[in-house]
This record gives structure tokens, C-alpha cells and sequence, in this order.
């Protein structure tokens, strides 16, 4: 008799612990963001640089500036401007069979064991345009930094 209550004692103790430990699932709900327009300063500088886009997608950074997102050239990108409508910098996303050959050719002899997995093509106003590739290189994540000719500027 002692053994029976001593395991209906241990049961109820297991289970209790069991079932605190449960996590109660938490409703999750969408939050949508809210569309904005930029100023017209943004949106013509825009279009100058980028002309003939239709799919822009405007977005506000907390910094006060304003990113568009569009494909040129089935290549995604993204323009950042400032309130005034001054281009700040360009990020075009590569996968890496999309990558210039410079570079891709480049990688190969530095880093011969690494995997290219994706890379961008960063152009900004106050420097040349580089690319910044990122690759796995045994075992190890690296951002490696590649002028257009495909010249490491680590």
C-alpha cells in the first residue's frame, strides 16, 4: 500500500512539473505597415536616376530617410535618398551565380576552398562603388570587400 501511494505521489509531482512547464500559445497578429508617400524632391531625383520603374516601393528609415526598393535589371534594389531628395546610396542584391565575373574569379584564386553565398553592390556618393560578397570559408562566415576590376579593399 505504501508503494502504491508513494508512486501515485510521484506521478502527480511529475506530471504537475510537466504541464508548468507548458507554454501558453500566444496569439500572433499581422502588423501592417502603413503605406507612405515620399516628397516630391525624393520621388524626381528618383526618377532620374532610375528612370522608367514602375514597382518602387517607398519605405521611411527612422533616420528621416527614404528607401525605395524596385528590380533593375531582375537585379532587387534599393535607393536610400534624404528628405531633401539627395541620393545617399544604392544596394543592389547578387546571388551568387549573378556575381561579375571579376569577382567571382577573384574569390576563387583568394579563397579557393570558400562558398560564395550572396553578395551586394554597394554605391554610395562619397566613395567608388564596391561589392561586399559574402562567403563561407571553411567553416567560417567572412564579408569580403571587392572594387568592380575585383581588387580585395579589405
Amino acid at each position: 500500500m505504501k508503494k502504491l501511494t508513494l508512486i501515485i505521489c510521484a506521478v502527480l509531482v511529475s506530471s504537475g512539473i510537466t504541464f508548468a512547464q507548458q507554454k501558453k500559445s500566444v496569439k500572433k497578429t499581422k502588423t501592417v505597415v502603413q503605406k507612405v508617400e515620399a516628397p516630391v524632391a525624393v520621388k524626381s531625383s528618383f526618377e532620374q536616376n532610375f528612370a522608367g520603374t514602375t514597382d518602387a516601393k517607398w519605405t521611411k528609415t527612422s533616420a528621416g530617410h527614404w528607401n525605395v526598393s524596385f528590380l533593375k535589371e531582375n537585379i532587387k534594389t534599393v535607393a536610400e535618398y534624404n528628405a531633401d531628395g539627395g541620393w545617399i546610396a544604392t544596394r543592389s542584391e547578387f546571388d551568387a551565380q549573378n556575381l561579375p565575373e571579376s569577382v567571382t574569379t577573384t574569390l576563387k584564386t583568394k579563397y579557393p576552398a570558400a562558398t560564395i553565398k550572396d553578395g551586394w553592390k554597394i554605391e554610395r556618393a562619397d566613395v567608388a562603388a564596391y561589392y561586399k560578397v559574402n562567403i563561407q570559408d571553411n567553416g567560417a562566415d567572412k564579408a569580403v570587400l571587392l572594387n568592380d576590376a575585383g581588387t580585395i579593399t579589405e
